[in-house]
């Protein structure tokens, strides 16, 4: 490779990791205080969306961002291409964030942004129902409108960032490498997003007496840069161009592979003039030409890939409930533990942020609920460079070498600590609670009090450092399986396809959480209020449901690479010598087992041997030679 080459990998893969910054910080600036912004924002009084409304647009926001991905993903791959799909999200992504930045400031026409006061404008006609969502259209239009661009980035930057250097997996070190250093750019922006512009929109500081205003125009500024630069060094990328819908051949190849099985079912098969060691096809390939279907290796393969990479995907999903958890339950304990460093005021005390600051002469300084996320991605950022320069080249040098699917079940037990870590921290708390009457305190968050127990809120920091150890294993070895092993044909969509999974694992989480309310949150009288309740129950639930898909994890893993396919013999005098082998690490003459291509090809042999000579006594001895690398029972 030339310095010209080298020097254009280097600035492609630069801008591209520049890029996804931006864009990850646009995202959590608006994802962490829509809520709040839907709650409070330029509305004042009774106008102001109520709780139900509001978490319903975050859960829109959230749910078509996720599904978009896969929709992405397919677009790029069949019509569009990487390039192409990416300037097209970010087109949306801006027009959606210009939306929201207008609305911010009441400025949106009355047209498509109402007051929402009323159901009539007539002042003859009463309307007893409060006001309330205020824009709604516009709400769900700007919402729907970003998550498309959301997602149809997602989906594409981390193939297109992946090609600009030419990886493959003839070199997992430098698929290890690049994957690395984009996860730490993902934290990067999200530790900007939710630690200053979060700020910025809930407190509105200095100049800014508008924070959602100013926190949206900086996410606005933020995205055009991004997409400025991404266009500007168009030259130094390399474009791989769209392979076509595949999602046809898919499905051509599954249901020719269910005929020709239905039909061997049904009429059975020939067994006369078969190779002694003739090795059954796999559902799949059926479908081949060899096996009398009409489509080549490549194309069958590609499709058992797709098996392969959802086992993989849907196995993730219970590490996707625990990481959630962050944004969910790891909160609501938070709320409920004292995140004031001066301390509790005794028993029953009120900790108003703004009179203890008054009181101790500093100025007003409110901490936001998304900072305690903070923990999890200054962990991130201080690791993945550590691990990436220094620990990963040392273990290259001495030879041992961590498989990806290795790697995520390392996150597997990271995740399962966590989550176990919370549940005992809860249990603490809620003994406390109920048995300590001088450690209860009360803090007021905007207008809600929190009734929680004078324990510092940094003793989350176990349990949030756990999770971010599981997202070094775990998430970015998925995100480089999802590459790597996917077929050159489709890999946007299986990388959309990978973030849609994450967003099932989120929809199953609140699904989940409503299944257990009824038996471990059925304090519904207080919904600010966690302490008669078993959180710590829903918890470690939790850690067991991770810990049992660990077990199915690796029990599969282990099967798929010990086990052996059967065998299928003709009944013949030959069969009494040659057996079948079903599963073990050893034959019964201690012969070690042949992988299936090898028994394969030696079949083969066996067959053109036969051909050659017809004779028993001679077929016998090549058969015992060809036997010395089988297993001879």
């Amino acid at each position: 490779m030339d310095a010209r080459e080298v020097q254009r990998q280097r600035v492609a893969t630069m801008v591209i990791l520049l890029v996804l910054t931006l864009e990850r910080l646009a995202y959590y600036a608006l994802v962490t205080n829509f809520f709040l912004f839907l709650n409070k924002g330029p509305w004042e009084g009774p106008q102001a969306w109520n709780s139900l409304d509001a978490m319903n647009a975050v859960f829109v926001l959230a749910g078509v961002s996720y599904i978009s991905a896969l929709l992405g993903g397919y677009i790029s791959d069949a019509w569009l291409g990487r390039f192409r799909t990416m300037v097209m999200g970010f087109l949306m992504y801006i027009l959606g964030y210009i939306l929201l930045t207008l609305m911010a400031i009441d400025k949106l026409p009355r047209a498509i942004c109402g007051s929402g006061a009323s159901f009539s404008d007539s002042p003859d006609i009463e309307d007893p129902s409060p006001p309330s969502s205020p824009c709604r259209a516009a709400v769900y239009i700007s919402v729907t409108i970003v998550g498309l661009g959301v997602g149809t980035v997602k989906s594409n930057i981390a193939p297109f960032g992946a090609e600009q250097v030419g990886l493959n997996t003839a070199n997992p070190q430098r698929t290890r490498t690049f994957f690395n250093w984009f996860y730490w750019c993902i934290n990067l922006g999200s530790l900007v997003g939710v630690g200053v512009i979060s700020y910025i929109e809930q407190d509105s500081p200095g100049v800014c007496k508008n924070g959602f205003f100013c926190g949206y125009l900086i996410a606005t500024v933020c995205l055009v840069i991004a997409l400025t630069i991404f266009v500007a060094v168009y030259p130094c990328y390399y474009i791989a161009p769209p392979e076509g819908s595949v999602l046809g051949n898919i499905a051509r190849i599954i249901w020719e592979a269910l005929c020709a099985m239905v039909k061997q079912c049904r009429y059975g098969r020939s067994e006369n003039n078969q190779s002694p060691l003739h090795v059954e096809p796999r559902f799949l390939d059926r479908a081949k030409i060899r096996y009398g279907g009409s489509f080549h290796e490549s194309a069958v393969d590609d499709v058992r890939a797709l098996g392969k990479l959802l086992s993989v995907f849907t196995a993730l999903i219970p590490y996707w409930l625990v990481y959630f958890q962050m944004e969910t339950s790891f909160q609501a304990q938070g709320l409920h533990m004292r995140f004031s460093i001066h301390g509790g005021n005794g028993t029953n005390s009120t900790l108003d942020h703004a009179s203890m600051y008054n009181e101790v002469g500093v100025s007003k300084f409110s901490v936001p609920a998304a900072w305690l996320t903070l923990f999890n991605q200054l962990f991130l950022i201080g690791a993945i460079p550590l691990l990436t320069t220094f620990l990963y080249p040392v273990m290259d040098r001495a030879g041992i070498r961590l498989s990806m699917l290795f790697r995520i079940g390392i996150g597997m037990v990271f995740s399962i600590l966590a989550v176990m870590t919370a549940g005992g921290l809860e249990s603490y708390r809620v003994f406390l609670w109920r048995t300590d009457n001088s450690s209860h305190i009360e803090q007021i968050v905007g207008n809600v009090t929190y009734n929680g127990v004078d324990i510092s809120i940094f003793w989350q920091i176990p349990q949030y450092v756990l999770v971010g150890a599981a997202e070094f294993f775990a998430s970015i070895a998925g995100l480089e399986f999802a590459y790597s092993a996917a077929p050159r044909t489709f890999q946007g969509m299986i990388m959309g396809l990978f973030y849609t999974m994450e967003g099932v694992g989120s929809l199953l989480g609140t699904s989940l959480l409503w299944l257990v309310s009824p038996f471990w949150l059925n304090n519904t009288t207080d919904f600010g209020n966690i302490n008669e309740n078993h959180l710590d129950f829903y918890l470690y639930f939790l850690g067991v449901l991770q810990f049992t898909t660990f077990l199915i994890y690796c029990g599969s893993l282990y099967m798929q690479r010990f086990s052996l396919r059967p065998i299928a013999m003709p009944r013949s005098r030959r069969r009494r010598r040659v057996g079948v082998v079903t599963g073990g690490a050893r034959g019964a003459a201690g012969s070690p087992l042949i992988p299936d291509d090898l028994a394969e090809e030696d079949g083969e042999d066996i067959d053109d041997d036969e051909d050659e000579n017809d004779e028993e006594t001679e077929g016998d001895d090549r058969l015992s030679h060809h036997g010395n690398s089988q297993v001879l029972l």
